[in-house]
């Protein structure tokens, strides 16, 4: 069925047919979680409820196909692939919120890339549904432990994976930043946030996910996760401490990237020209990102009046 329906869609995508598997399978996706359609680097649509049949058509056709007509087909059959893979395997979608199906495909390339083949990038359009299938459940594998830091990050950053109780902690995080957080030139106020919505409420994380939906650069998505990861252990572990002034969450990492490269520059004698290396650093160890991040954190927040009564300890990580 999978070779007749591709097939069937690679034959008539200049005719924009929509089979009605990709009808069913969006139908059953959006009722769990959104989906957006559209080319990576390019504009999305996000689907969040049933369309009708001649919608769908026109935001899979819209959005992918004046791009290239083989991205539409792709992405009709990954959306098939998906929706039969989280039916069957919900673990391979551990940590995803939102399908970008777009940001997957890019991921699938990016895979096939690291595994070092010498294929082109667009040789994804050329594989049989099969291949596709196949390809894309390596690139979901959340065991990632063979690859660098460098592709674990592209990949993830690329399939909007957060770790487990992300979107709590971005929670608390706002519970403690007035003024609230910003990234790539979107604000996430904390009011009327925290009073209009609750920790674990939906539409709290989608909002948390349409705040990092600016960021270009899949790894660098994955860093300010990372960031925000960090911010919450730091508050956590000082809780006489809260931000004073609005949180930039690109200039904490630019801090933290500034003092990797004092520390390339003056212990290594590596002059770092761009952030390749940060994100191909461990985050873990004594000059692990995590590290430079931390302090970056740290910094800010001391910068600011520190809050405390007279009998609060000051305890700094």
């Amino acid at each position: 069925k999978m070779w007749i329906i591709s097939l069937f869609s690679k034959n008539q995508a200049h005719i924009n047919v929509l089979c009605e598997w990709v009808l069913h399978s969006l139908r059953f996706l959006t009722a769990i979680c959104q989906v957006t359609i559209g080319v990576f680097g390019h504009e999305e649509e996000v689907i969040s409820n049933p369309l009708s049949p001649g919608d769908i058509k026109k935001i899979v056709y819209t959005k992918c196909a004046k791009h290239d007509e083989r991205e539409a087909v792709l992405q009709q059959e990954l959306v098939i692939h998906i929706g039969w893979l989280i039916s069957n395997s919900p673990e391979l979608f551990h940590g995803m919120l939102k399908f970008r199906i777009g940001w997957i495909i890019h991921a699938m390339k990016h895979e096939l890339m690291i595994r070092g083949e010498d294929l082109p990038t667009d040789y994804v359009y050329q594989m049989s549904p099969s291949e596709v299938k196949k390809l894309l459940l390596d690139t979901l594998q959340p065991d990632q432990h063979e690859r660098l830091w460098m592709n674990r990050r592209h990949l993830d950053g690329s399939l909007n994976r957060t770790p487990k109780g992300f979107y709590d902690r971005v929670w608390q995080i706002l519970e403690r930043t007035p003024e609230g957080i910003m990234v790539t030139g979107k604000h996430l106020p904390q009011q009327p946030t925290l009073s209009d919505m609750t920790m674990y409420e939906m539409n709290f994380s989608l909002l948390v996910e349409d705040t990092l939906q600016d960021i270009v650069k899949p790894e660098y998505r994955q860093i300010i996760v990372e960031l925000l990861m960090v911010v919450s252990v730091v508050l956590e572990r000082n809780p006489e401490l809260e931000f004073q002034t609005e949180v930039n969450l690109d200039k904490l990492v630019k801090d933290g990237f500034d003092e990797f490269k004092r520390d390339k520059s003056r212990l290594e004698n590596i002059e770092v020209k761009d952030m390749t290396d940060f994100y191909a650093t461990p985050p873990t160890g004594m000059r692990g990102t995590t590290s430079y991040l931390m302090k970056a954190v740290m910094n800010t927040l001391l910068e600011g009046e520190v809050k405390s009564g007279p009998d609060d300890p000051c305890v700094i990580c």
